[in-house]
Parts: structure tokens; C-alpha cells; sequence
């Protein structure tokens, strides 16, 4: 009797002690989703069906300007897509760190009837030269690190490339109120 609850006693320890040392993800363990900067609003028209919305988005990735530039415009079935890049470059005569390249980033147009919503996301910079490419706003620290550009000028970089961002959003607000019939009229 003494050697069966020996028994019972070690094989209820196994048990429960293996329980403990089993390799189970938990919440901690598992990988964080990274929060990306996503700008995005809804934005209602006056009783416009949505091909005529659409039509007007895709003349505005068309539209070209002379602050930025538009590439890789796509449109496929209620939404159009494009990538804008700014050029950049220090303001300042002497800069502590040469950051002069472009900042990208992806907007998307969707169209429904009366609304489309616009999203402006995957913003990112990156250098001419490669050595103080910054990567996606949304690093704490840049991805040429901070030796090579100070939190100061990363933050700086941040604040331009929102600026550049709302300056999109601006021209496209504008660009959604041209007819598609108007857009391809030039006043000479």
C-alpha cells in the first residue's frame, strides 16, 4: 500500500511539474503588431454614384504636380492606388547630418456611392546616398541608427514627412472636387 501511494504521489508530480516547464505562448511571448501611422478619413459628396467618384480619383493620380511626384498608379474595381515621393533635404547651410532623398508614401482612394475614404500609409524616407536612410516614420530609431542621425534631426524628418502627408491629403480633397467631365479642360 506504502509503495502504490509512492506511486500515485510521483506520477501526480510528473504531471503537474511538466505542465509548468512546457514551451506554450503566451500573450508576452507572442510578436507584437507594430502601429503604423495610417492616416485615413471618410469623406461624404453630394449624390455622386460611386464610378464618378472613382473617375475623379483616378484623374487625380494622373493629375501630376510640380511639389511632389505620383507613381505606380493602379485602380481596380472601386479603388485607386499611388505612391507619392517628396524630395527632401536639410534646411540648415551646414547640416549635422546629410539626410538629403525622398520621402514616400502609399495612398489609397476608396469609392463608394456619396463617400470615399482616402488612406495615406507606408510612409518612409530614404536617402540618396544610403548612409542616413531613416526607413518608416513609425521607428523609434531610424534605421541607419541614432549615431548616424541624432533624435533631434529624426524628429524632424518626422514632422516634415507629416507635413508632406497633409499636403497630399490637401491637393486630394481639391482634386475630388473637379468633375470628371472639367479635369481634362485647360483654360488657354
Amino acid at each position: 500500500m506504502k509503495k502504490y501511494i509512492h506511486t500515485l504521489i510521483l506520477c501526480s508530480l510528473i504531471a503537474f511539474g511538466s505542465k509548468g516547464f512546457s514551451q506554450t505562448k503566451t500573450e508576452e511571448d507572442a510578436p507584437k503588431k507594430k502601429n503604423e501611422t495610417k492616416i485615413t478619413e471618410v469623406v461624404n459628396t453630394d449624390s455622386l454614384p460611386a464610378s464618378e467618384l472613382l473617375q475623379r480619383a483616378v484623374n487625380w493620380v494622373k493629375l501630376e504636380n510640380n511639389i511632389y511626384g505620383k507613381s505606380s498608379g493602379v485602380t481596380t474595381g472601386s479603388k485607386a492606388e499611388c505612391t507619392a515621393t517628396f524630395p527632401c533635404k536639410p534646411k540648415e547651410l551646414n547640416p549635422q547630418v546629410d539626410y538629403t532623398g525622398k520621402i514616400s508614401m502609399k495612398i489609397a482612394i476608396e469609392c463608394k456611392d456619396n463617400k470615399y475614404k482616402y488612406t495615406v500609409s507606408m510612409i518612409k524616407h530614404v536617402s540618396t546616398n544610403g548612409k542616413t536612410t531613416a526607413g518608416s516614420i513609425d521607428n523609434k530609431i531610424p534605421e541607419c541608427g541614432s549615431m548616424a542621425m541624432g533624435d533631434i534631426v529624426w524628429k524632424k524628418l518626422k514632422g516634415e514627412a507629416l507635413k508632406d502627408a497633409a499636403r497630399v491629403i490637401e491637393d486630394l480633397k481639391e482634386g475630388m472636387k473637379i468633375g470628371s467631365a472639367d479635369a481634362g479642360k485647360e483654360e488657354w
